[in-house]
């Protein structure tokens, strides 16, 4: 994997209970003679590579067909049985959505299980049946559409209408309305076993077409682990940007306060965008930056430049989902 060059890294612990550029493009993987990729930003460009018809194609028409609407899809080229390796060679271009041009159980396995491991991006797949979800049930960051009808790109659609939207601000259950796609008629016992495998149906509700769930096969919610991704891009490229624009930051009071500052201006954010949550009804951001001062610090990681005293926490933002209604009725 080509990593980017940088200075800054963020790992995020997740503890239970408790807009970068990028994160809404999708990636769809096609299965070729040779490796290889290339964005496309309309149809049109697009078509002239993937015929009208082809699986790539017809992703790539039902994303562009919806409201919000990427800037641009990247086309991922991958050899027989090398779809991990391609996703790997192309993991630090601008996308965080994958999705399959035609599905594969053994490619769509290897491709989820490659990016659980670098716990970074997602991948969206589309079946047809809910028990076809089970072999992806422990991964997080694979979302699960099932879908009776293989002509229509629930998975592309979905990524198009939500995954560009600024970053914590929906949520993924209740996506209506969705360019070219068609509500599949199925009761509530089909409906929970979807559920059941960690899948999303699309659905008629109160005469509404809509996405059913908003969760990933592994159980997380969706934005719940877009708006982590988010945090983590947006720290790593705003400090990184602090240390190349700062002539010398300072190992001192002033250098760590300036990291203090990036810190709490993106969970700041990250709070107005509806990824971090409030406290109570007070109406203030539930999160806290910790900065070590150099006293605090190992003296061979000062003598080596490397400052390791930044942390924080944040609660997740979180959303409702249902509805629970007692009533009394007086005679």
């Amino acid at each position: 994997m080509a990593q980017p060059i940088s200075d800054v890294t963020v790992k995020i612990t997740v503890q239970t209970p408790a807009s970068v550029v990028g994160l809404g493009n999708p990636a769809i993987f096609v299965k070729g003679t040779t490796a290889g990729m290339k964005s496309y930003s309309d149809l049109e460009g697009l078509a002239a590579d993937y015929a009208v018809g082809t699986g790539v194609y017809n992703k790539a028409k039902t994303i562009f067909a919806q409201l919000n609407k990427p800037a641009k899809v990247l086309v991922v080229t991958y050899a027989e049985g090398a779809v991990a390796a391609a996703a790997d060679n192309a993991f630090y271009e601008d996308w965080h959505f994958a999705l399959l041009a035609e599905y594969n159980e053994t490619d769509a396995l290897a491709l989820s299980n490659f990016v659980e491991e670098q716990n970074y991006k997602f991948v969206v797949l589309q079946v047809e049946m809910a028990e076809e979800l089970l072999p992806y049930e422990n991964n997080s960051l694979t979302i699960g559409l099932v879908h009776s009808k293989p002509a229509e790109a629930l998975d592309a659609a979905l990524v198009g209408d939500a995954a560009n939207a600024t970053v914590g601000s929906i949520t993924w259950k209740f996506r209506q309305n969705l360019a070219g796609i068609t509500p599949d008629n199925i009761n509530r016992t089909e409906l929970d076993a979807i559920h059941a495998a960690g899948g999303i149906a699309y659905v008629s509700k109160a005469g509404v077409s809509q996405t059913s769930e908003g969760k990933t096969v592994g159980g997380e919610f969706i934005d719940a682990i877009h708006g982590e991704h988010w945090v983590k891009a947006t720290i790593e490229s705003r400090v990184q940007s602090l240390l190349a624009n700062t002539d010398k930051l300072s190992f001192d009071a002033n250098g760590i306060a300036l990291l203090d500052a990036e810190l709490t201006t993106v969970l700041q954010q990250a709070f107005i965008n509806g990824i971090v949550d409030m406290v109570d009804e007070s109406g203030e951001p539930d999160f806290a930056v910790v900065a070590l001062q150099r006293a605090d610090l190992d003296p061979a990681d000062i003598a080596a430049r490397n400052y390791k005293g930044l942390s924080f926490t944040y609660r997740r933002s979180g959303a409702i989902h249902s509805v629970a209604v007692t009533g009394t009725v007086e005679v």
